[in-house]
């Protein structure tokens, strides 16, 4: 388990060092020590221990004998997992492999998710992060959702922030101006909604989490997880080109 768990289930913080964006951020250190900082490789250590059928089965990952490890869908991707050698590769629709570079808060989220997701599908129900439990005082000041950057490129711009969410597997739903949800991992969905800006109000781009998300991720892992996730959110933009890692 990668979180201490509550009576309820639900998995509150992270029982590893906190992430925390003022200290760990990726671009302040090497890969190594953010590697060390944030607990990836405790994250390792369980999940090479844990029974391939019992990860499958609450995950709704599937196993790969050769190499050995996992197959998880993640936003519109596939990636194989490998615990035995510690590596995390993208496969393209013909089972051909990529070692991209991987963003350390993808590798944590992935890790976090195998280890600590439950046999739970999602309910539908849509919740902010202030809503979850321990997250008006968790997601506030540094820990505030990354949003701010599709803000100032999609504030204006609804019809691009739904392409940017489409580019990444995000099918649109009926909230705000313009709205996308991503399929994160296979229990995990997210909702991105945009409010578009007027000379009265600034935009706003809100995130919404299914209110089954806590009894999968911790509340640290959940802020890495939208930072990654509005990360390839700008990357998608149709002037980045909308790249694939």
């Amino acid at each position: 388990m990668n979180g201490i768990q509550e009576v309820d289930g639900s998995i509150p913080f992270s029982s590893t060092i906190e992430i925390h964006p003022q200290f760990i951020s990726p671009a302040l250190m090497s890969q190594e020590k953010f590697k060390s900082f944030s607990g990836e490789s405790l994250y390792w250590d369980q999940l090479v221990q844990l029974p391939v059928e019992d990860v499958c089965y609450r995950t709704g990952a599937s196993a790969s004998p050769l190499p050995k490890g996992f197959l998880l869908p993640v936003y519109h991707l596939r990636y194989l997992i490998l615990p035995g050698t510690r590596e995390i590769w993208r496969i393209e629709k013909n089972d051909q492999i990529f070692h991209d570079a991987i963003h350390p808060f993808f590798t944590l989220m992935v890790l976090a998710y195998l280890i600590g997701a439950k046999a739970i599908q999602s309910q539908g129900r849509w919740v902010g992060e202030k809503d979850l439990k321990g997250g008006f005082d968790f997601f506030q000041g540094p820990h505030r959702l990354q949003v701010e950057e599709l803000e100032n490129l999609f504030g204006k711009d609804p019809e691009a922030f739904l392409k940017a969410g489409r580019r990444l597997g995000g099918k649109e739903v009926s909230f705000g101006n313009k709205a996308f949800v991503l399929q994160v991992f296979p229990r995990i969905p997210l909702l991105y909604l945009l409010w578009r800006g007027d000379e009265e109000f600034p935009p706003s781009i809100k995130v919404l989490f299914d209110s089954t998300i806590q009894f999968h991720l911790p509340l640290d892992i959940l802020w890495g997880m939208v930072a990654e996730t509005s990360r390839r959110l700008v990357e998608m933009a149709p002037e980045a080109g909308g790249g694939s890692g």
